[in-house]
């Protein structure tokens, strides 16, 4: 099987990019640009910005299959239009183009965000009336509305709804919290045991080599929740990325609600969600359907996290 990758030189694609080479699979990676030669294994195509006018045709060349990583994630800068033309328009315009080249399962990384906010007082799952808060969660439920419309005559859409991917490379707000916990200073969190459920990033790819390598007629096309099996607190995760960074835990334990309203006076409500708020994922559903299990617990995850991060850091 030849498959497509998109965002191959992501945080996940890059991880993932190297488990499917391992497992013998011949691969088209696709980027924005690329500065790499063909080799017998990969192929390189570079398709430019991503929207509704790109011509995917090429990096489609004899593919059986799809991932699509690539998406435009909020940040300083960037519009609500353009998160809407990469993550809506550009997968209506990748689907369309692959159903025409004869792709026959298409596996679309969606988000938690397209169900819910930062922060929610009920566990999330498949029966949950998707209600995103914001734009990116927006065109990521949108983009799952196309996906539907792929399955049929043959065809298999799956979308993967994660919560928080980590990893020692991950960016964002992980990375913020592996800069915490590599300081080294007292963090006033050692009282804060909300509930977030986190997906590793050893287990979200392994769980896509799973829907790669899965006999067709066995693929269930739907929308699914993906996730480690546990939850975790702030204090948790902290903890156990400092004992894998070989530094004491120095956590006091100062009551959550004395963070919020500080948080809150520093109009930094939004932080006040992702940090102290509850977001738990139950992705039952994807383990019974494709007889999954992920291959690594969260405290060994996050404890490797806090490990990777300080010998990067060194190297």
């Amino acid at each position: 099987m030849r498959i497509l990758v998109t965002g191959y030189s992501g945080f996940i694609g890059a991880s993932l990019v190297q488990l499917l080479l391992d497992a013998g699979y011949r691969l088209n990676l696709a980027g924005r640009t690329v500065n790499a030669e063909h080799n017998q294994n990969r192929r390189y195509f570079a398709i430019g910005d991503i929207g509704p006018s790109t011509d995917w045709s090429r990096a489609l060349e004899d593919c059986q299959a799809v991932v699509h990583l690539a998406a435009q994630v909020p940040a300083s800068g960037v519009s609500d239009e353009l998160v809407r033309k990469v993550n809506d328009l550009g997968t209506a315009r990748l689907l369309e183009q692959a159903s025409i080249s004869g792709v026959k399962r298409f596996i679309l990384m969606s988000s938690v965000f397209a169900v819910t906010d930062h922060s929610v007082d009920t566990v999330v799952d498949e029966r949950l009336p998707p209600a995103p808060s914001n734009p990116y969660g927006r065109s990521k439920l949108a983009a799952e509305g196309h996906l539907l419309t792929f399955s049929g005559e043959g065809r298999r859409g799956i979308a993967l709804r994660p919560p928080l991917v980590y990893g020692a490379a991950a960016r964002g707000n992980w990375r913020l919290l592996q800069r915490l916990a590599a300081s080294g200073i007292p963090l006033p969190f050692g009282g804060v045991c909300n509930r977030r459920t986190l997906i590793a990033v050893d287990n979200l790819t392994d769980a896509l080599l799973k829907l790669i390598s899965l006999p067709h007629d066995a693929l269930r096309p739907g929308i699914y929740m993906i996730s480690d099996s546990e939850s975790v607190s702030l204090a948790e995760i902290l903890c156990w990325l400092r004992h894998g960074m070989g530094l004491p835990q120095r956590l006091p334990p100062v009551p959550a609600v004395v963070l919020k309203a500080a948080l809150k006076a520093l109009n930094k409500e939004q932080a006040a969600k992702s940090l102290l708020g509850d977001l738990e994922v139950d992705s039952t559903l994807f383990r019974r359907t494709f007889d999954w299990a992920p291959k690594i617990d969260a405290k060994e995850a996050v404890t490797r996290s806090g490990a990777e991060f300080v010998s990067l850091a060194r190297g």
